[in-house]
């Protein structure tokens, strides 16, 4: 538990707080404490904050308000988390950029992207008079959890060297607020995360006497340090929070054929070549995108039923591909999206209870989601993961390209919450059935990707994003917010456009602009960052680029269990989606002594770049360098790291043992 902890709640009852900033109104100081984490209120009403230690120093909480009173009781807000007394000690006025605010805003095929603003440039200011009514939200709402921040908030405090951190869990709306409390000189920051607020998303409970709600579950801590230190607590909390674990404790080598591959057409023309080099290049799972099911190639029928059309696979269908798959020694993996269905598949002509609705309309227009609140919805999807499971099928890519909107019948947006807990409960029965199957998360990316929905499956996608020179600021900033060898990373090595999806075939011409290696190594390079999703035409690379994918295995496979033990760092700091210079990140676990530098350069110009380790190591040896060729180099002076890129898009990756 961080030192100072207490188990303090935020409360708003009976419509008796309508002010936006932070009153002292119904808050822990005006409640009389019956031991650890249990307060009474004077209107009847009993708050108790559960808590328990993470590893890292961090305390995982959550409130339950109950009614214990005779008379009816309307909460408008109940605090998950409500951490307060930041920023109390020390001189240094606020305006001297004291306090720095970091936040995460994410979107479609831009996830992850960390924001480090002062607190008054975050809107937060005293205004002396009175209690300060400004502060700083984050939030988001319905389903898709991160499509707007990711839902955590960090205060650094520059003056006494501490970092306060709250994370909140939940698959529906949230909020992050960050305010100022007290008056005149007397002040202090404080962190309210909450699911359970009116003003977010129209949550609201009504509590008859003995009745009582609760809220999701928070992450919070204090460290001495800044973002840095934060950030591993957080990963070490998280690892503890993950009810999946990989077999062997470490992440597998996937092949996935959707990013710049197939893009959702498969047959089995393509899909054999690339089945057999990803096998020789080392993968473990092969799994096959979207476009292997439907006969009528309308989602509108077809989204739902997940039948294959074997007829895209020759002999023995698709279960005959999966055959051959595992003759090449990996293990079949498919896409799936359990909560869609088409309009007029039959599984919703015949069962129209089974989708979610608002208003009385169903919730997507032509492509619906279905209600796993109803035990028909769960046992229909759940014979289909079985008929898959018994195909081969050992790796599901569950992906969730909708969302609920601002609500769903009944009781409006409290039954976002509700579903949500149905849906996850029908995850974690999956696992139990099918223990051996892996269950990745992908939800248009990564916009359902808060630990809520992450303690229930295995990895998370880290992003739709296709343009390789992008994607290193989504992958490094995704491990500041999940563990990262749960954080799965596209590496595409010769890649193809979507545009030209139907029109492509290998070629010279196509082979011959990846010839040299240097996109091969860069996209390998920010796979090895996280957990490896191979894709791209590989079955079109030349000698040449094929040992380097697999040297990249290789090192992936040697390197894995550290990466499952490791926390980030960042030498050069955070970085935009579009840097256009030379850009670094780190993964180093204490235990085995490892630090792992991925180094990336987007210039144009060739790149002599020295890198200041001295505040993660002492020294040490670098052991590995890829890739190990020419124009490429990387040597350690003490703790000074000197990388060598060649002009153009390039990158290296280094394993120094310290």
């Amino acid at each position: 538990m961080y030192e100072g902890y207490k188990p303090r709640f935020y409360v708003s009852c009976n419509a008796a707080d309508n002010a936006y900033y932070f009153t002292g109104n119904g808050a822990y100081e005006n409640a009389r404490s019956e031991g650890d984490g249990v307060f009474t209120l004077q209107n009847g009403l009993r708050v108790t904050v559960g808590h328990r230690d993470l590893p890292g120093g961090a305390v995982r909480q959550r409130t339950t308000l109950e009614n214990t009173g005779a008379e009816r009781q309307y909460v408008e807000l109940l605090g998950s988390s409500f951490t307060a007394g930041i920023g109390k000690g020390g001189s240094r006025p606020w305006k001297k950029h004291r306090f720095v605010i970091h936040y995460a805003q994410s979107c479609w095929c831009g996830e992850a992207q960390w924001r480090h603003v002062y607190a008054e440039d975050a809107g937060l200011y005293r205004t002396y008079n009175h209690g300060s009514q400004s502060s700083f939200r984050i939030s988001s709402q319905s389903s898709w959890s991160t499509c707007r921040y990711e839902p955590v908030v960090m205060i650094e405090d520059t003056e006494l060297g501490e970092t306060y951190f709250a994370e909140i869990e939940t698959g529906s709306g949230w909020c992050v607020n960050v305010g100022i409390r007290g008056y005149r000189d007397d002040v202090e920051l404080c962190i309210l995360t909450t699911d359970c607020f009116e003003r977010n998303d129209g949550w609201y409970a009504e509590l008859g006497p003995g009745q009582s709600v609760t809220t999701c579950y928070s992450t919070v801590g204090r460290v001495s340090g800044g973002f840095e230190e934060a950030a591993a607590a957080l990963t070490l909390a998280r690892r503890a929070i993950f009810g999946t674990g990989f077999e062997g404790g470490v992440p597998p080598l996937c092949f996935n054929d959707y990013m710049n591959c197939l893009w959702a057409l498969p047959t089995r023309e393509k899909t054999l070549p690339l089945a057999v080099a990803a096998a020789r290049i080392g993968c473990e799972y092969y799994v096959m995108d979207a476009g292997w099911y439907g006969k009528n190639k309308n989602d509108e029928y077809d989204l739902g039923m997940w039948e294959p059309d074997d007829a895209l696979f020759g002999d023995g269908g698709l279960k005959g591909l999966f055959d051959d798959i595992k003759k090449l020694g990996m293990k079949p993996g498919i896409w799936f999206e359990f909560e869609s269905a088409g309009i007029e598949s039959p599984v919703v002509r015949q069962h129209p209870e089974y989708i979610l609705r608002r208003h009385g309309h169903p919730v997507g227009g032509r492509r619906v989601l279905l209600d796993f609140r109803v035990e028909g919805a769960r046992e229909h999807i759940r014979s289909r993961v079985k008929a898959l499971y018994d195909m081969g099928v050992r790796f599901i890519k569950n992906d969730y390209n909708a969302n609920t909107g601002a609500g769903i019948d009944p009781n409006g947006a409290g039954s976002v919450r509700e579903h949500a807990a149905a849906f996850y409960a029908f995850i974690d029965s999956l696992r139990e059935e099918f223990p051996d199957l892996i269950i990745e998360n992908c939800g248009s990316g990564a916009m359902r990707s808060d630990m809520e929905t992450l303690s229930h499956f295995h990895l998370q996608s880290v992003s739709d994003q296709e343009d390789y020179f992008r994607l290193p600021s989504i992958v490094s900033g995704s491990a500041a917010c999940y563990p990262p060898e749960r954080c799965g990373v596209w590496a595409y090595p010769y890649p193809t456009k979507i545009d030209f999806r139907t029109t492509f075939s290998p070629s010279y011409a196509f082979s011959s602009q990846f010839s040299d290696g240097k996109l091969t190594s860069y996209a390998c390079v920010t796979g090895l960052a996280g957990l490896t999703y191979l894709s791209g035409r590989i079955d079109a690379a030349d000698g040449f680029n094929t040992e380097l994918m697999k040297a990249a295995a290789e090192l992936y496979k040697k390197y894995r269990a550290n990466i499952a033990g490791s926390v980030p760092v960042y030498p050069t700091g955070t970085f935009d989606l579009d840097f256009d210079g030379v850009e670094s990140f780190g993964l180093i676990d204490r235990i085995s002594r490892t630090l792992l530098v991925y180094v990336w350069n987007n210039s144009q110009n060739t790149c002599v770049r020295r890198l200041d380790l001295s505040k993660y190591i002492p020294g040490g040896t670098v052991t590995d360098i890829y890739p190990d060729v020419s124009g490429y180099g990387s040597r350690l002076y003490k703790t000074e790291l000197e990388i060598t890129l060649p002009a153009g898009r390039s990158a290296v990756f280094t394993a120094i043992k310290y």
